[in-house]
């Protein structure tokens, strides 16, 4: 930033300031310019006056205490611009200080004003002028020192936002600065009417009523009316333009942003964010818009990381609260997968290539199963527990889950060739399915929870995976699960088993 960027940063709030009061010492030269109950040599002895008193009392003093105010933001400023820390007390007395700022200068301009009517007042009656002047002379300050300090408000809060706010609040989080005015948008629109309406309307009628007084003659006092009419709208009419402009910008620019932010959210992008730049009912939206979409943008990271543990399909099941985890009765078919002799290629394999064979044994085998509809509910070791019909269920889950191991048999095949290639040995695995009633439900204590099954149908599965050991075969299936099938598999009766934990032995099938 260079020396004069950076000296106009520094001051945007005193440069905001001056241009108001600029403005209004314009419309007082111009008016009295146009008054008719002065003489034309007062009005000379009445300029050279306020080139002594009313331009030092309008703008270095209040510059001076400005400077005085402004202490804190300053040291603020210096520090951040040096590359120093600043203490948490500094940057919460710089925000403060920065908040309440236009409301301060509110107050001081009111101050210089009605001291400026005043001053006017006593020396319209030193100049012996009558009681008529010395109280016009008076109001006349006053209404226009009005204006003049609504403009202020309105134009210092416009630079604030535009240069300040974004410096000082990058993030927002205005409305939960302490000891800090807030001004609602309500208040703003009364000031408004107030400046661009109700102000110039009574000083037209204060000025009618005085040229009515002063000038007996109707002719002239038409001829004054028209002249007065004519200046008071060219200057009102041209500070309200300013105004509404004002005004608009610093309403209907951040309810655009939260607009364009609202439609991004709307269409799933969170990335974005609102430009918060005031403390009042908009920065509290504001704030509450940005507050919503982090917390989407962290919801659909949940999401998406949830949807690495179970398909998609389940996850949004889950999400939208249409299954219920607490425990219910589901008829599933369960299938179990173990690898065949994985212990030997531990010992003689690193621990890093156990983790990488093993990994992607799973993924060739994940994928074979949710491609199916069915559910990994965990890898135990070497050994997969998968579910097909639960949460979300499955008119013909023992077709799928038969499906699925198959697929899994050509998955491992794959990843043999894979190893070969890379000198390890072949993998061999083992899977069992039964279909029958499950309990499925969110089981494990108050801080963690996994979703299981719980029944005969787990027990069952699980010791006809280990029957293929017995058997000789890569898949076995009960006689339940074959009764389901809506197809037919190649596969052939086996001998009955006894599994352990069953009393009557199992008809099984095997491939």
């Amino acid at each position: 930033m260079n020396l004069v960027r950076r000296f106009r940063f520094r001051n945007t709030m005193i440069i905001a300031n001056v241009i108001s009061n600029i403005i209004g010492v314009t419309v007082v030269f111009y008016l009295f310019s146009r008054t008719g109950t002065l003489h034309s040599d007062m009005r000379s002895n009445l300029f050279a006056t306020i080139d002594l008193i009313f331009i030092p009392l309008s703008f270095i003093v209040p510059i001076a205490i400005t400077l005085i105010y402004e202490r804190p933001i300053r040291r603020y400023l210096k520090r951040r611009r040096d590359g120093l820390a600043t203490s948490d007390v500094l940057t919460d007395k710089a925000h403060q200080r920065l908040l309440n700022e236009p409301f301060f200068l509110m107050a001081l301009n009111a101050l210089v004003w009605i001291s400026a009517g005043v001053t006017y007042a006593l020396y319209f009656w030193k100049l012996g002028l009558d009681r008529k002047a010395i109280v016009g002379a008076f109001s006349l300050n006053v209404q226009v020192g009005l204006v003049s300090v609504t403009v202020a408000f309105f134009v210092i809060e416009f630079f604030m936002q535009r240069r300040m706010i974004p410096y000082f609040f990058p993030h927002g989080g205005m409305s939960a600065v302490s000891n800090t005015i807030r001004i609602r948008i309500r208040t703003r629109l009364i000031a408004f009417l107030t400046a661009t309406n109700l102000i110039p309307l009574s000083t037209l009628a204060r000025d009618s009523w005085g040229i009515s007084q002063t000038f007996a003659d109707t002719g002239q006092a038409l001829s004054a009316m028209q002249s007065m009419i004519f200046s008071h709208a060219a200057i009102f009419a041209g500070v309200g333009v300013w105004l509404t402009f004002l005004v608009s910008s610093n309403l209907t620019r951040p309810l655009a942003d939260m607009t364009s932010m609202l439609k991004r959210i709307r269409n799933g992008h969170f990335d974005g964010r609102v430009s918060v730049s005031s403390n009042d009912e908009l920065g509290y939206v504001g704030d509450a818009v940005n507050e919503m979409a982090t917390g989407l943008k962290e919801r659909e990271f949940i999401k998406e990381t949830f949807g690495k543990y179970v398909s998609k399909a389940v996850r949004d099941e889950v999400l939208s609260r249409k299954i219920p985890l607490d425990g219910e009765v589901r008829e599933v078919s369960v299938l179990f997968a173990d690898l065949r002799n994985f212990t030997p290629l531990v010992e003689r394999t690193t621990p890093q290539q156990v983790v990488r064979i093993i990994n992607r044994y799973f993924e060739e085998m994940e994928t074979a199963i949710s491609d199916q509809g069915g559910l990994v509910l965990q890898f135990i070791g070497d050994e997969i527990e998968a579910v097909f019909g639960a949460p979300v269920p499955l008119a013909d889950h023992a077709t799928q889950a038969m499906s699925a191991a198959m697929n899994m048999n050509d998955g491992l095949a794959a990843v043999n060739r894979i190893f070969a290639d890379r000198g390890h040995s072949p993998l061999q695995h083992g899977i069992g399915i039964h279909s029958g009633n499950v309990v499925a439900a969110n089981i494990g204590s108050p801080s963690r929870l996994s979703y299981a099954l719980v029944g005969d149908t787990v027990n069952v599965a699980s010791r006809l995976q280990e029957a293929n050991k017995q058997h000789g075969t890569s898949i076995i299936v009960s006689a339940d699960t074959r009764r389901r099938f809506s197809r037919e598999f190649p596969l052939h009766s086996l001998p009955t088993t006894a599994l352990k934990g069953k009393i009557e032995p199992v008809e099984v099938y095997g491939l």
